[in-house]
């Protein structure tokens, strides 16, 4: 294992504003021909490469960190890769498949905290799961995979116990074929906005997204100045549309949402609203509605009621069970799905109906504390 100790970043580097608490190998790497200044390394400089932070950006600290239970700085996640551990010369995929960075989650409720993936195949049979603390090398949690799945490839990593720093997750097959994720445990409170140019993990975080590994949306264009202060560009009509205003000093006006139109007359147009489209709008709005994602043998689904959107994992089943969701016990609903109490039974047994709608015409269902079977 490799020394470490704790720095307060100054200034900002990397990643890491102001005030955050770093943890870095206590070792000094000197400035050298190949670095041009003196500092710690660290094994993560955001986006899973390593790195070191400068002498003038970190203030060592002589205390130790204080153990607690629970820490609640965010993770942010950093790179999904799938290596062959045993030979890094072989550049083809493994057998079982691999992990996408879109399909690795970082879920944040009110005393949970957890990374979610699954395995691209049934993983009863696959390797060893692995935690390893990756700025000491400490290995902190070490067992076969099957000891981590819930269900038949989902594994699920309560990151909560785990202070401030720097992890990696392994996850391998008895080729040693392996899917690595790598992520950075933020002193609570970090990263927070305003930022500044926020690389896109770190802007994901920042919003409380899920999915980390995304580009970052594009950038409205920029407001176009005038002598009268900032103005966007208004919406104009195709030339080639055919139609004209009529010969008044009243001009049309556009909504630019549905690109309605009106004559002098306040009549509609021939580009009216679209009546289905406004129809699905108002049902989106108040009656709920499933969406389906698939990775392999899993995925998600998605409940949607107005502002209301739970997220439930599901993977096919054995035996009789075609399909088995996994949902959150009791005594966790409300911190991890934002609704009350009274509403769980209601949800899930639409969930269960309209899934087998969907899904699985003419099955059951049975619901157990924490998970849902779509039976045969």
């Amino acid at each position: 294992m490799e020394a470490t100790i704790r720095c307060k970043i100054t200034r900002h580097i990397h990643v890491f504003q102001p005030g955050n608490t770093v943890e870095v190998r206590r070792r000094i790497l000197e400035k050298s021909e190949n670095q041009p200044e003196s500092g710690y390394f660290i094994p993560d400089t955001g986006d899973g490469t390593p790195g070191i932070v400068p002498l003038d950006a970190a203030e060592p600290l002589s205390d130790h960190a204080p153990m607690e239970d629970a820490y609640y700085g965010k993770c942010v996640l950093t790179s999904v890769s799938n290596i062959w551990m045993d030979n890094t010369e072989k550049t083809d995929e493994g057998q079982a498949g691999s992990i996408k960075p879109v399909n690795v989650r970082v879920v944040h409720y009110p005393d949970c905290q957890q990374i979610v993936f699954h395995m691209p195949q049934y993983a009863w049979d696959a390797g060893t799961f692995r935690l390893t603390n990756a700025c000491s090398q400490e290995v902190i949690e070490e067992k076969p995979v099957r000891e981590r799945l819930n269900g038949g490839t989902m594994i699920l990593t309560n990151t909560l116990p785990y202070p401030p720093g720097f992890y990696t997750i392994e996850a391998g097959w008895p080729d040693g074929w392996t899917h690595r994720i790598q992520f950075i445990k933020f002193t609570e409170g970090f990263p927070k906005a305003p930022y500044g140019k926020a690389p896109a993990n770190i802007y994901h975080a920042i919003r409380n997204e899920e999915v980390h590994l995304l580009p970052p949306p594009e950038e409205p264009p920029a407001p176009e100045n005038t002598t009268y202060g900032t103005r966007t560009p208004e919406y104009l009509p195709g030339r080639e549309s055919g139609y004209a205003s009529p010969a008044c000093s009243l001009h049309m006006m556009y909504d630019r949402d549905d690109e309605r139109s009106r004559d002098y007359n306040g009549l509609e147009t021939s580009r009216g609203i679209d009546v289905d489209k406004f129809k699905k709008e108002i049902m989106s709005r108040f009656f709920p509605r499933l969406e389906y994602t698939q990775d392999g043998r899993g995925g998600s689904i998605y409940y949607t009621e107005g502002a209301i959107k739970i997220q439930f994992g599901w993977e096919f089943g054995g035996g009789n069970a075609v399909v088995i969701l996994f949902i959150p016990e009791t005594k966790y609903w409300e911190a991890q799905t934002g609704t009350p109490l009274f509403r769980r039974d209601e949800i899930l047994k639409f969930l269960c109906e309209q899934v087998i709608r969907d899904q699985a015409p003419g099955c059951t269902y049975k619901i157990y504390d924490n998970s849902i079977s779509i039976l045969r």
